[in-house]
């Protein structure tokens, strides 16, 4: 079957791999009502395809007719570019693939009215590689859709499941759902999780998943049973025995050498010992299972982990060999799930790492202020972003603040970020000019190369003490309106519109002074903040005047945790854009 199958003629030497995944599709295609068949093309002298040469037929097409197949004169489909007969309708179109390399698609009309059923019978015809065609001619509609209503037998119904007897049928549709639920999520722990579901219960009453850890320890990475009871006691089992990469036998052993294993005590599929012979009964209690199987879990010929299958409801048959191959090629269809959720998860963490490096690692204690700052990062799925605050002592007294937006997401993003952050506190040595630090970032910006650069908006901030009060110098380089809460709970935007940083070499920028009273606070926030959605309206500037409103003589921790409430209720969902906020307070 290795030469019949898709893909089959590329080229390549087969593998073991290859063979067990040509055996999973011939069984396949013996399985499907419809009547699948593969040629092999016989071409003339200038390479044309004249005719062909039967291969392969599933048990459909052996029989010479579809399940409820009539006599045709030939298909009519979308595709056809000439009228065909009754004798050369089906050759002709397989020819047509063959050389064209276009597949087909149509249905069969029926030769009389009194001949057939009033459905339509469809084909489809395909080109494998250059010298292969797949034909698949289907059967009644109608009863394709009565096969799929049929009830499915309850794999704990003493008939021993898909895995002990033998329902074909049924193993596929293992297959197929265990596939839809791998595919689901690139979370780890959901797709963990997924890994057990995807047999549970319809192979197996309950599954263990073992991973090795950076240090080639075996964990528990996750568990599932159909019944909360045995779960509890499967946990509790493995959490008492850990698998010994050494051990002789079970979850070690599948690791090590890379083979399946079974048997009927659990026990000794998890136990730790190393030690060939040695006494490993325990206390006997209600038994998670009856019967265990044990498979690796295999990347690119390195053993990575071990799934472990369990039964244990009553009239369940135990496992056989005949539950391997299907055991086998759930783990190998999980492993790539499995590896992509540990890629995510190690880059989110990388990126997690890096975006807390571009922030404070703690606000400063300053005196006379408080402090309260938040960051959020966006949607599950963005990996940085680039929005950013900081503060820093400026002068002999000083202090100044810096709250961006760099445009774009990703690595491009924050390493701009870095840029900003850094050429602010840099400038910030020598100068305490708002407007001055803005400009230095827009020249390092614009310094960077075109296919790198982006644009940013900055609000720049020094504050420096004033009698009681605070002195505020501040510029806004292309940025939203900080917000300043007076004692009195009077609510205005302060600053003046200036131009976006990376975009010109001369931006319009313009230094403001206000005195800031005990009591005052001043709200820094970026975009993200107010273009926070809920059903297509933007929780606006207006949304964040009003939050202030709410809250006069709120410490400057308790005004940024309501903002960050309102802005969760505004839309429960994750933010789409990242955002920064932060609150500053004259105590």
């Amino acid at each position: 079957m290795t030469t019949a199958v898709p893909g089959a003629d590329d080229g390549h030497a087969d593998t073991p791999e290859d063979r067990a995944a040509d055996r999973l599709l011939a069984e396949a295609f013996e399985l499907l009502p419809d009547a699948v068949s593969i040629s092999v093309a016989v071409r003339d002298a200038d390479g044309r395809a004249v005719d062909l040469c039967l291969e392969y037929a599933n048990a459909a097409a052996r029989t010479g007719r579809t399940p409820g197949a009539v006599p045709a004169q030939g298909p009519r489909g979308d595709l056809w570019s000439r009228a065909r007969t009754a004798g050369d309708g089906v050759l002709a179109a397989c020819l047509d693939v063959l050389n064209t390399g276009l597949p087909e698609h149509g249905v069969f009309a029926p030769a009389r009215e009194s001949a057939h059923r009033t459905t339509d019978h469809e084909y489809r015809a395909f080109r494998l590689g250059k010298d292969r065609l797949l034909l698949v001619l289907s059967t009644d509609r109608r009863a394709q859709a009565l096969e799929r209503a049929r009830p499915r037998p309850d794999p704990g119904d003493g008939d021993g499941g898909a895995g002990s007897g033998g329902n074909d049928r049924e193993r596929l549709r293992i297959l197929a759902d265990a596939g839809a639920l791998l595919g689901a999520s690139l979370d780890r722990e959901a797709t963990f999780a997924a890994v057990t579901n995807s047999v549970v219960p319809s192979l197996a009453d309950g599954c263990l998943l073992y991973l090795a850890d950076d240090t080639g320890r075996l964990v528990l990475t996750a568990l599932a049973h159909r019944d909360p009871r045995r779960q509890r006691e499967l946990r509790d089992l493995a959490e008492a025995s850990p698998p010994h990469p050494d051990a002789e036998d079970g979850v070690g052993a599948v690791v090590r050498t890379g083979r399946h294993e079974r048997g009927t005590d659990v026990t000794r599929a998890l136990s730790p010992s190393p030690y060939a012979g040695e006494d490993r009964r325990t206390r006997r209690g209600p038994s998670p299972a009856d019967s265990w199987l044990a498979v690796p879990v295999d990347r690119s010929g390195t053993v990575i982990g071990a799934m472990v299958l369990v039964r244990a409801s009553p009239g369940r048959s135990p496992f056989t060999e005949e539950d391997v191959p299907l055991a086998r090629e759930l783990s190998r269809r999980a492993t790539p799930a499995i590896e992509n959720a540990r890629r995510h998860a190690e880059q989110t963490e990388v990126a997690r790492r890096l975006q807390e490096s571009l922030l404070p690692r703690a606000l400063p204690e300053v005196p006379g202020l408080e402090l309260s700052a938040r960051h959020h990062p966006g949607e599950k799925g963005t990996l940085m972003g680039g929005d950013f605050y900081d503060v820093f002592p400026s002068g002999s007294q000083g202090w100044t603040i810096a709250v961006g937006d760099v445009a774009g997401k990703g690595p491009q993003a924050a390493a701009l970020t870095g840029l900003v952050r850094h050429t602010v506190r840099a400038t910030g040595r020598n100068t305490t000019d708002p407007t001055a630090l803005l400009r230095a970032v827009n020249t390092a910006l614009l310094e960077e190369p075109p296919s790198t650069r982006r644009f940013c908006t900055t609000a720049c901030a020094t504050l420096r003490p004033d009698g009681s009060g605070m002195r505020l110098a501040l510029a806004l380089g292309g940025h939203p309106h900080p917000l300043l809460r007076r004692s009195d709970g009077t609510v205005v935007p302060v600053g003046h519109p200036g131009t976006l940083l990376g975009v010109v070499n001369e931006p319009r920028l313009r230094t403001v002074h206000h005195t800031l009273d005990p009591g005052d606070l001043l709200l820094f926030y970026t975009d993200g903040v107010t273009e926070h959605r809920s059903d297509g309206v933007m929780l606006g500037e207006a949304g964040v005047h009003t939050v202030l409103a709410r809250t006069p003589g709120a410490s400057a921790e308790a005004a940024v945790r309501l903002l960050e409430e309102e802005i969760a209720a505004h839309d429960p969902g994750a933010p789409t854009d990242d955002f920064a906020i932060l609150g500053v307070r004259v105590r």
